[in-house]
């Protein structure tokens, strides 16, 4: 019987409910998924790296798509917020191309500029001071940097040229390159300045100011100039780390997760991991907290009355559910599109086992076909649950880490770091492997 226009309006409503993005502080559908027992919290030990550093730090802050970091940087935002430190956001792809090489000069400017917006939004700028834009103009000027040349003759200007105009940049990277020192101190007494116009509005009792400078992780070039892309944005974290240190000042940066790979020891990054359903054995013994904690997200996304309708349940488990989360290796993204492609194929409420199993094919769907070069890459990975990485080269790296983005491997952190691959996709690897397997040696091997 198809499903009444009372019912219709229902999973509409639900549909909506179950939608995949970020969830402000506050949300009745955020749950806290790291708060659960058994699951390491990456956001309360970037909190406690700022609590325990006193004045200043730089923290990073990273995961593979669909882990949700936006949510969680919401999450830190409003937790030291309540501990009285002042906490300003900024979104460094308003004035860095992803797609285009990034320098220590461009990110020095761009960081300063993005602090000085994120002051003016805040109204904690000094009334009548110049803008970081205007001192950055009148810097070039002194040092006789012709602005002429690179296109601008005001704060203005500067600002509009670099979100608007691609070769702005470049050419600024050419005139900045000899003087990188002058522009450190130069940003660093604009942000000495800001901190002090924070201190005089919000008193000087504050425990510290915080900046968030998020979506960095975003810079990974096109197809046509990713190797070079990315090799800039490895240089700025191998050789200039130092200069992203801003003095008084707990810098928060989001960076590529690959980083993690190519300069490992160098850099300490905090990973937002997947849920662990199982236990790294060869059993996967079920690993009841991480069941619990997405059996929450599940219920809490439902709410308790359209959880029992749509799954014939009462109380906030149903073997039709826990067949959805069974096979969403721990991904917020991926269970959202299984209870979404259940929705979208319900006739009638409660839902029957043959809907479950057509949502399951279609989210499968999404990840085939499977290349047989990477299926041998991943039938070793299942095997030794590590990333079995050829080598730290940009070539390999990228690949490792499209593996991750798009949820083929499944990045595990309890205690230890571990892999394996989506339970999605284990099938079709096995069936792959077997088949190549059963292949005869090419004549003459």
């Amino acid at each position: 019987m198809p499903a009444s226009p009372e019912q219709r309006k229902q999973l509409k409503n639900l549909y909506q409910r179950i939608a995949d993005k970020p969830l402000e502080p506050g949300s009745p559908y955020y749950e806290p998924i790291y708060g659960h027992a058994g699951c390491d919290d990456p956001v309360a030990l970037m909190q406690k790296n700022i609590e325990f550093s006193d004045t200043e730090s730089v923290q990073m802050f990273s995961g593979f798509r669909g882990s949700g970091k936006t949510t969680e940087l919401f999450r830190l935002k409003e937790s030291l917020q309540e501990q009285g430190y002042v906490v300003l956001y900024g979104d460094a792809l308003k004035y860095l191309n992803p797609a285009q090489e990034i320098d220590i000069s461009d990110l020095l400017i761009v960081l300063a500029g993005t602090f000085s917006d994120a002051l003016d939004a805040e109204n904690l700028a000094d009334i009548g001071r110049d803008s970081y834009w205007d001192r950055i103009v009148n810097y070039l000027t002194t040092t006789n940097v012709e602005l002429d040349e690179i296109g601008l003759k005001s704060g203005a200007e500067f600002k509009l040229s670099l979100e608007t105009v691609p070769t702005f940049r470049q050419r600024l990277q050419e005139k900045m390159a000899s003087r990188i020192g002058e522009l450190k101190k130069t940003v660093d007494r604009f942000f000495e300045d800001g901190i002090k116009a924070i201190r005089a509005k919000r008193g000087d009792d504050i425990p510290g100011v915080v900046f968030i400078f998020d979506q960095m992780e975003q810079i990974r070039g096109s197809l046509a100039n990713e190797q070079s892309v990315i090799h800039s944005v490895e240089r700025l974290f191998s050789q200039h780390l130092k200069l992203m240190e801003i003095p008084y000042l707990h810098m928060v940066y989001t960076v590529p997760p690959w980083l993690k790979f190519m300069l490992p020891n160098m850099v300490r990054i905090e990973m937002l991991p997947s849920i662990r359903q199982w236990n790294n054995d060869p059993s996967r013994s079920q690993y009841p907290d991480g069941w619990k904690a997405l059996r929450s997200l599940v219920f809490r996304r439902f709410g308790s009355q359209d959880f029992g309708q749509f799954f014939g349940a009462s109380g906030s488990q149903h073997p039709l559910a826990d067949r959805l989360i069974a096979v969403c290796g721990g991904h917020f993204r991926d269970l959202l599109l299984l209870l979404r492609e259940a929705v979208l194929r319900v006739q009638s409420l409660p839902i029957s086992e043959d809907v479950i199993q057509s949502a399951i094919t279609a989210a499968t769907s999404n990840f085939l076909p499977i290349a047989i070069d990477d299926a041998k890459w991943l039938t070793q990975i299942e095997h030794v649950r590590g990333p079995v990485l050829p080598s730290t080269g940009e070539k390999d790296v990228n690949r490792l880490t499209r593996f991750l983005d798009t949820h083929f491997v499944l990045y595990f952190a309890n205690g230890t770091e571990w892999y394996d691959i989506h339970p999605l996709i284990r099938d079709e690897v096995a069936a792959i492997a077997t088949r190549q397997a059963a292949k005869p040696p090419p004549a003459g091997a």
